[in-house]
């Protein structure tokens, strides 16, 4: 299924993510903790801006194969596709990935084409979320890959102006730098790189 998503991101120090963590914490109504394996085939995706990844989220029966088209820097396309936890992990196990359909269609539309698939980087999440207000989702992740943790809000929204002034007057409020920050899994894949 496609999925425009539409959300505003930015780094944070621990004792930011900390602090808003505690000002934001009755609104959070999902405590979980997701592992994300990353794949590609000769950099074709990483050169395109995109990615593919299977998620697996903590005691969930279901996991996802998604695949994020950036369409602008507050855009991305989604195409997610839910499978059993079981067969994800069993691909992740035993490096087999078999593409749904909806993602190599649109993969084959992007002119890209992935016979070879491997995997790429890992990342471990701790994630909490909740709704601000009607259309506003707000999300602080605690994120593990290649030796490093980061932490980070997010803000996904339906309407990009309204969202852009909530998300800055948060940030103003914490004395939080606007910075535009690195995807999740180009900050893996450098991790990554730089270990190997």
């Amino acid at each position: 299924m496609a999925h425009l998503e539409k959300e505003y991101k930015n780094l944070l120090t621990k004792e930011q993510y900390e602090a808003l963590k505690e000002e934001f914490q009755s609104i959070f109504t999902k405590d979980i903790t997701q592992t994300n394996q990353y794949y590609d085939c000769h950099q074709q995706l990483e050169n395109n801006r995109s990615a593919l990844r299977i998620r697996l989220i903590d005691g969930q029966k279901t996991g996802e194969i998604t695949l994020k088209l950036p369409q602008s820097d507050c855009e991305v396309i989604e195409i997610t596709e839910e499978l059993p936890t079981e067969q994800l992990q069993w691909w992740v196990e035993e490096d087999i990935f078999l593409l749904p359909t909806s993602i190599k269609l649109a993969l084959e539309e992007q002119g890209i084409e992935l016979s070879n698939i491997s995997p790429t980087a890992t990342l471990t999440t701790h994630r909490l979320e909740g709704m601000l207000s009607p259309g506003c989702l707000l999300v602080l992740d605690e994120s593990h890959y290649a030796g490093q943790k980061d932490y980070e809000i997010e803000m996904e929204v339906e309407d990009l102006e309204a969202g852009k002034e909530v998300f800055l007057e948060i940030l103003n409020r914490h004395g939080i730098t606007p910075q535009k920050p690195i995807s999740k899994i180009r900050r893996a894949l450098l991790a990554t790189k730089n270990l190997g």
